[in-house]
């Protein structure tokens, strides 16, 4: 191969081309957790990781124990 040719073989993609790879990656990525965000066990886990990060919370902290109060006063009657 000449010189030439490896050079052009090198050349960096346009910036349009770039672009379009990058969107169709998103769209794919997209479709993929579309696909995911009905299963069953990824809800759990995002409804259990979302509890968890708002557990760190002071208000939701005692919102928590009242709840647990209530539960607790409501099996003693």
């Amino acid at each position: 191969m000449t010189a030439q040719k490896k050079k052009q073989k090198e050349k960096k993609p346009s910036a349009i081309g770039r672009i379009a790879r990058a969107i169709d990656a998103a769209g794919r990525d997209a479709d993929l957790a579309r696909r995911n965000a009905g299963d069953p066990a990824f809800r759990r886990g995002v409804r259990d990781d979302r509890r968890e990060t708002l557990s760190e919370f002071r208000t939701v902290k005692h919102a928590l124990a009242d709840r647990e109060k209530i539960e607790k006063s409501r099996k003693k009657t």
